[in-house]
């Protein structure tokens, strides 16, 4: 297995955890902000957060250059990112049943948006103190010579 193909497998690996995890912190938020609707949360529901978290990390793949992409090739691909996003959760969301109007799909809509902006947000986290580590290594490995 190519390094590139590993580096690429541990970041649609991340992207899963930190998909999965945004999206209990939005569900939760918008269940005590809104109230939870009546609904009662199913012994399924664990498992749909995981499928939906490896379903949305698959078009992380997207992302992943072999080389620097300039900011054109990267802007097409985060925003068809998100569109690939949405289509799969607001596909997997009408065969669970998860809204039945418009206003319902809006709502999801809306909380994928936050999702994204939220793990674009932690993934950044991720990729600067990731960075600020190598730095730090490169100057530590530099002043030892």
């Amino acid at each position: 297995m190519s390094e590139q193909f590993k580096d690429a497998l541990r970041f649609a690996l991340i992207q899963f955890f930190i998909i999965t995890v945004c999206v209990m912190f939005v569900i939760s938020l918008v269940n005590t902000v809104f109230g939870n609707f009546g609904s009662i949360i199913s012994a399924d529901f664990p498992w749909i957060m995981m499928l939906t978290g490896l379903l949305t990390s698959l078009p992380s793949f997207l992302l992943y250059f072999r080389d620097e992409p300039t900011k054109k090739q990267f802007y097409f691909r985060a925003a068809l990112h998100f569109c690939c996003i949405e289509a799969i959760v607001l596909f997997e969301g009408h065969l669970l049943g998860w809204f039945g109007n418009i206003s319902g799909c809006l709502i999801v809509a809306s909380m994928v948006l936050g999702v994204y902006l939220l793990v674009w947000f932690f993934s950044a986290l991720v990729q600067k103190s990731t960075a600020k580590n190598i730095n730090d290594a490169l100057k530590e490995f530099n002043s030892d010579e």
